[in-house]
């Protein structure tokens, strides 16, 4: 958990134009897959990540059009109001989780979704300020 909200804090200070959400977002979604495979349980990351997934893919198609400027920063926003859940709801789901995890555990985990959840909100900021006139975080794509 810590190493992907390493990963993703880097991916948005490096970047300027939006690169590091695809990957983040690709992993997100693997790693809700693995969470249901596991726990037979819903993973709203399916869902969410998904939809960033494909905004991002449709900046890779269009360019950085204001649809997609839109459509992405939507996007991250319903992602950190997924993490925002945890945060929220946090008594019950600790109650819940603290018949099979560590205190450390339970900690380590709050303070992750708070931080993606920030960082989520904060890719979405930093997108929709992205000018339109600036090139494309994908250089396959004719402007």
């Amino acid at each position: 958990m810590p190493a992907y909200a390493i990963g993703c804090w880097l991916g948005l200070c490096l970047s300027d134009r939006g690169k590091h959400l695809l990957p983040a977002a690709l992993f997100g979604w693997m790693w809700a897959v693995i969470n249901i495979m596991r726990s037979k349980r819903i993973d709203l990351g399916v869902v969410t990540f998904f939809f960033v997934i494909i905004s991002t893919l449709l900046e890779r198609h269009y360019g950085f059009t204001r649809g997609v400027r839109w459509a992405i920063s939507a996007a991250a926003i319903v992602v950190a109001a997924n993490f925002s859940l945890v945060v929220i709801f946090w008594k019950p789901i600790q109650k819940d989780l603290a018949k099979s995890r560590s205190q450390l555990w339970l900690k380590v985990f709050y303070s992750y979704c708070l931080t993606l959840m920030m960082f989520w909100l904060a890719a979405a900021y930093k997108n929709f300020v992205r000018s339109e006139t600036s090139t494309s975080s994908y250089s396959s794509v004719q402007q």
